[in-house]
């Protein structure tokens, strides 16, 4: 007789709608990149991937993380008889042209990418600069997901042209922290390099990221002729090395902070799940799939359209938009759009 007691004690899973590993189908033949897939969050994404036989690439900047998760899934994967397997590569997206050569260079690598899931990020730290010039948060949340998947847009829709309908997706890693950002409004670099407190730099960037899916689908994939599904999520608190950075923003009270939602905070396993069911669910297919499209998600099977007013404002959007563009051929000397 199966237990009727929960599978977790945490308070925020405890709280939420559920998708769990068994729900994934099986992902023969198809391919999906992780960015940030090496710890966290998106470590369980990569492994949750994988195990229902997928080939999974993941990207992260430290080359100690990165072997380890490459191992240990690897590892897991051949014991348990998965065809799956897992590719790790170096990738720092705090360096605009490096995001922007490997993405290139990966897009010529594979003949298919089924899932991409924009997971990398700077969690709640302190203001600080890239060599490029840009405030970090901005960089490596916004702009380098923005490169990563316009450089990859060609080869997502390649593989629509023959995977099943509604199962090529692109899925958004935002929170509902991005209701601390309630004024900027995207308009210029000047604007995104003010220095500010890291819970609002990291809520800015996670409006970005509800936007981010939300313009895509208004401006890349509306008239694709298979579909391809942009959606953002929030993953909920979750007990992760990302909450250290509350630490070093916000000294003693910070490290309160931590401790605290470390103690209610999903595990990151369970904040995968979120992210899982925008990416897998099969309840999400061809009859509905526009139900969901650009769309932003507390929970899995939540009700969409849950964000704050400013991040469903098109101005905020489009100012967005214009500036990730604006920058990239600042950076890069080509105009993405």
């Amino acid at each position: 007789m199966s237990s009727l007691l929960p599978d977790t004690a945490n308070p925020a899973t405890l709280l939420s709608k559920r998708f769990r590993p068994n729900q994934i189908p099986d992902l023969t033949g198809r391919v999906a990149l992780v960015t940030g897939g090496s710890a966290g969050i998106g470590y369980w994404d990569a492994a949750a991937l994988a195990q229902h036989n997928a080939t999974v690439h993941i990207v992260s900047a430290n080359p100690e993380h990165g072997k380890d998760a490459e191992k240990s899934i690897n590892q897991a994967l051949k014991q348990s008889g998965s065809k799956g397997t897992l590719k790790w590569h170096q990738l720092d997206m705090m360096h605009l042209k490096k995001v922007d050569e490997w993405s290139r260079r990966f897009a010529k690598e594979v003949d298919r990418l089924d899932i991409l899931i924009a997971n990398a990020g700077i969690g709640q730290a302190p203001f600080g600069m890239t060599d490029d010039g840009l405030e970090r948060h901005f960089e490596v949340n916004n702009l380098a997901h923005f490169v990563i998947v316009l450089r990859l847009l060609d080869i997502l829709k390649k593989t629509a042209e023959s995977a099943p309908p509604g199962t090529v997706r692109i899925v958004m890693q935002s929170s509902e922290m991005h209701r601390f950002s309630l004024t900027e409004r995207f308009i210029s670099k000047e604007e995104i390099n003010k220095e500010d407190d890291g819970v609002r730099l990291y809520g800015r960037s996670k409006v970005g990221l509800i936007v981010f899916a939300s313009e895509l689908a208004r401006r890349k994939l509306a008239d694709s002729p298979k579909p391809i599904l942009a959606i953002s999520v929030h993953p909920g608190m979750v007990d992760t090395e990302a909450q250290k950075a509350w630490g070093e923003s916000y000294g003693a009270i910070g490290t309160v902070i931590d401790k605290l939602s470390r103690l209610g905070g999903k595990s990151a396993e369970e904040g995968a799940e979120a992210s899982l069911w925008a990416a897998t669910s099969t309840d999400i297919n061809e009859q509905n799939w526009k139900e969901y499209q650009g769309k932003y998600y507390t929970e899995p099977y939540g009700k969409p359209d849950q964000e704050t007013d400013y991040a469903k404002d098109q101005a905020v959007a489009n100012n967005f938009w214009k500036l990730c563009s604006d920058l990239t051929e600042e950076i890069l000397g080509e105009r993405l759009e």
